[in-house]
């Protein structure tokens, strides 16, 4: 079995409700929801929660899992459980994203590691000792060849506003 670990905080958004009901309809299954409280700048949670909660969370059950994934809590896939496993992705893929810039790729929205490369990816987050922006972490791991890209993204956000922009995200 594979879970989305979601990267959230409180209080939780209301869209967020609607994102996992979608994606538990669908067959997703997620570990136990840890919402963080973070002060830091907006753009820098995603991060420190991949950092801080995600990773000894996932530490905390790989023997018992195949892989997880990282997903943000405005986000709805667009495919069931059982058809991401025909999918058959056995690297470290980015599945959900906004847009491919030349040197960027915007929106973190879903991350799949399998957990063979858990160790290697813990190493990976612990290198980086700056809080970042998390789209930014990911798209340096895709440049360097550690994290595919799948050809076309199977999530979508959820309008909402947004405290890293400012305003409305759409």
């Amino acid at each position: 079995m594979n879970y989305l670990d979601y990267v959230i905080y409180e209080p939780l958004p209301k869209y967020f409700i609607e994102a996992y009901s979608h994606n538990h309809n669908l067959g997703w299954r997620s570990t136990r929801l840890t919402p963080d409280k973070y002060t830091i700048k907006p753009a820098h949670c995603p991060f420190k929660h991949i950092k801080e909660i995600t990773i000894p969370k996932i530490n905390k059950i790989k023997n018992h899992i195949d892989g997880f994934f990282i997903i943000e809590g405005d986000v709805k896939i667009d495919i069931s459980y059982k058809e991401f496993l025909n999918l058959n992705i056995e690297e470290p893929t980015w599945l959900g994203y906004k847009k491919i810039l030349s040197n960027y790729i915007v929106g973190n929205f879903l991350i799949y590691i399998p957990i063979k490369f858990f160790d290697e990816f813990k190493d990976l987050i612990d290198k980086q000792e700056r809080n970042i922006f998390s789209d930014r972490f990911f798209t340096k791991l895709y440049f360097d060849g550690w994290l595919k890209l799948y050809h076309k993204t199977i999530a979508r956000e959820i309008p909402h506003y947004s405290n890293v922009l400012g305003g409305f995200r759409v």
